[in-house]
C-alpha cells in the first residue's frame, strides 16, 4: 500500500513538473499578436500606388483613410457637391497638419474638381491622435474620382486613391 501511495505521489509530482516547465511563451506570443495586430491593414503611402476605401496609407507618418463618398445637391442649384469622408491619425512624435484643400480630386475624364467653398476640413493633429472629416468639391464630370494627397512639407505628391460612389 505504501508503494502504491508513493508511486502515485511520484506520478503527481512528475505530472506538475512537466507542467510547470511546459512552453507557455507559444500563448503568450499568441495574446501579444492579438493585441498588437492592427485591425486594418496599414500600407506605406507609394506615389505610384493607386489605393481604395478603407485602406488606411501612411502619409509620411499621417494615416489617412477614405470611409465615404456622397453626392449632395447644393443649396438652389443643379450642381451636385461631392462629399469626401476620411479619418485621420497621429502616430508620430510630432504635430501633423491635415485639410481637405490639399487634396486634388479628379474625375474620370482627368479633369480637376474644384473646391465646395464649404465647412472643409483643416486641423492639425496632435500626436497620438485621431480626427475624422469631410471634404467638399464641385462635381464635373463623372467617377470614379482619383483623389491625391500632397503632402505640405515635403511638397510631393503622396497618395492617390480611386474612389466610387
Amino acid at each position: 500500500m505504501k508503494k502504491i501511495a508513493t508511486l502515485i505521489g511520484t506520478i503527481m509530482v512528475t505530472s506538475i513538473a512537466l507542467l510547470g516547465c511546459a512552453n507557455l511563451d507559444d500563448t503568450k506570443t499568441s495574446e501579444e499578436t492579438k493585441q498588437t495586430t492592427p485591425k486594418k491593414a496599414e500600407l506605406k503611402a507609394d506615389s505610384k500606388a493607386t489605393y481604395g476605401f478603407h485602406d488606411v496609407v501612411d502619409a509620411n507618418g499621417l494615416r489617412i483613410e477614405f470611409t465615404k463618398a456622397q453626392l449632395l445637391e447644393a443649396d438652389n442649384k443643379k450642381d451636385a457637391i461631392l462629399k469626401l469622408s476620411f479619418q485621420l491619425a497621429n502616430p508620430t512624435a510630432e504635430k501633423k497638419g491635415f485639410t481637405a484643400i490639399n487634396l486634388e480630386v479628379k474625375n474620370k475624364e482627368g479633369e480637376s474638381l474644384d473646391v465646395y467653398p464649404g465647412e472643409n476640413y483643416g486641423k492639425e493633429l496632435e500626436t497620438g491622435t485621431t480626427d475624422k472629416g469631410d471634404g467638399y468639391f464641385m462635381v464635373k464630370g463623372s467617377g470614379p474620382y482619383k483623389v491625391t494627397y500632397t503632402d505640405p512639407d515635403h511638397k510631393e505628391v503622396t497618395a492617390t486613391w480611386e474612389i466610387a460612389i
